[in-house]
């Protein structure tokens, strides 16, 4: 509730000398004393503030309104513009740190007579997230960012800011809309499934939630799966590229962002996953978004295995049936380690498995050192992993920065048979050398 106790003073006294202090100590946010709170103390927030209000007749009020508005207090749970101490009067509360004087509003109806002084109570309510985080944690020291799955806030603090990490968890939980659990990344993703671990900050330990991306619903547990939802747009940007139609191959397809938009708009996809967790969730997410199962069929087993064994064998059989109107994609998002899989593609079909038609164009991401610079990083990965077919590269597009001297990059390659099958010279060599020990 917003306290107001009126009080009169004399303008002419204090109006250059309260706005310089107003915008030097920008009064309307929240209270000095509160930094370095570790402990969260929802009374500390509390603070009194005298601000300038102007009393304006209401037959007034629609001109003041357009001139006034960028004058206004404007902050949360707080209402500048209020009806005033008779039927006649409504008042506005004016942002000291925007005020001077009546003389900037250019109003006939206004002078120094209808301003007053009074003061306000501000408290916890009033800030947002942003704003009572950067008065409680050292100045050097801010939250840089955060990321929202469904009703799960992700962050991953550095280490000077741990000792606040339950007044970080508190204050996102209360100021995030629908936000019921906050996590603190603790390590690096390394195991196995390609997991981090976390530990709750704030809020309930239950991390089941619902996303929505693609127009697809996405059930997960962010305790058995990963999700990453500043991916966002680069899982549209090759939803786009595809049709209804081509053939998906999605290696490392973790809870589906690609591979069950690509179903929904009846495209053929082979999903894979080596954690059984995302293939759980993404047998659920199928059923959700009401996929069938000539559209997505979902695989279990290490990337490599997935290429040598179901994506040759079902593009071999598939490939009949490839027309010009239709193309093939495999995505390789698993950028710590993808680039190591294209191995897997080279002299993988027989000559004859493969027409012109069924050449897969791959997605492959993977992380660019740039300590020197991002060129010389993506040279390094280029000529480790890419030099044998570095001429059938399409596409290379930086996706996001994610730390310090590292970005992720999808590099985007049209294979040839060249690569994918054994050479055909070779097959017929063997051919007529066995014709010729028969004879």
């Amino acid at each position: 509730m917003i306290l107001i106790v009126r009080r009169l003073l004399d303008y002419t006294v204090i109006k250059n000398c309260f706005q310089t202090y107003a915008i030097k100590m920008n009064i309307l946010l929240p209270p000095d004393d509160v930094r370095g709170m570790k402990i969260f103390k929802i009374d500390k927030f509390t603070k009194s503030v005298t601000v300038p209000v102007l009393v304006i007749n209401k037959n007034n009020v629609e001109t003041a309104n357009r001139v006034l508005k960028n004058y206004i207090i404007k902050i949360k749970n707080f209402k500048s513009i209020r009806n005033g101490s008779n039927e006649y009067e409504c008042m506005f509360f004016l942002d000291p740190t925007k005020f001077s004087s009546c003389d900037d509003f250019k109003l006939d109806f206004v002078s120094t007579q209808h301003l007053n002084y009074e003061t306000i109570q501000l408290s916890y309510d009033n800030w947002n997230h942003d704003e009572i985080l950067k008065a409680v944690l050292p100045e050097k020291s801010m939250l840089s960012s955060y990321s929202t799955i469904g009703s799960i806030v992700h962050v991953n603090l550095k280490s000077e800011l741990l000792d606040y990490k339950n007044i970080i968890g508190q204050v996102l939980k209360d100021k995030l809309k629908g936000c019921k659990s906050v996590v603190n990344k603790i390590d690096n993703i390394n195991n196995v499934y390609r997991n981090f671990e976390y530990e709750v900050i704030c809020g309930s330990p239950d991390l089941k939630t619902t996303v929505k991306e693609n127009k697809c619903l996405f059930d997960l547990d962010f305790s058995e799966v990963y999700w990453n939802p500043r991916l966002c747009t680069e899982h549209e940007r090759i939803i786009r590229k595809l049709k209804s139609g081509d053939v998906l191959y999605d290696v490392f397809s973790g809870i589906g962002p690609f591979s069950v938009p690509a179903a929904k708009m009846r495209c053929i996809v082979i999903a894979n996953d080596l954690n059984p967790n995302s293939c759980k969730w993404l047998e659920i997410n199928k059923k959700k978004n009401h996929i069938k199962d000539e559209y997505l069929k979902i695989i279990n087993k290490d990337g490599s295995k997935f290429i040598q064994e179901d994506l040759k064998t079902h593009l071999s059989s598939w490939s009949k049936k490839i027309t010009s109107e239709n193309k093939v994609h495999i995505t390789m998002n698993l950028p710590a380690i993808a680039a190591e899989f294209i191995k897997y593609f080279n002299k993988l079909f027989e000559w004859e498995d493969i027409n012109d038609y069924s050449l897969p164009i791959l997605h492959v991401y993977t992380f660019v050192k740039t300590d020197q610079s991002y060129e010389e990083g993506l040279k390094l990965i280029i000529e480790k992993y890419l030099n044998n077919i570095k001429k059938d590269i399409q596409e290379i597009f930086r996706v996001r920065n994610v730390a310090p001297n590292k970005e992720m990059v999808r590099i985007t390659i049209q294979t040839t048979k060249d690569f994918l099958c054994k050479s055909e010279i070779i097959k017929k060599r063997i051919f007529i050398e066995d014709e010729t020990e028969e004879l």
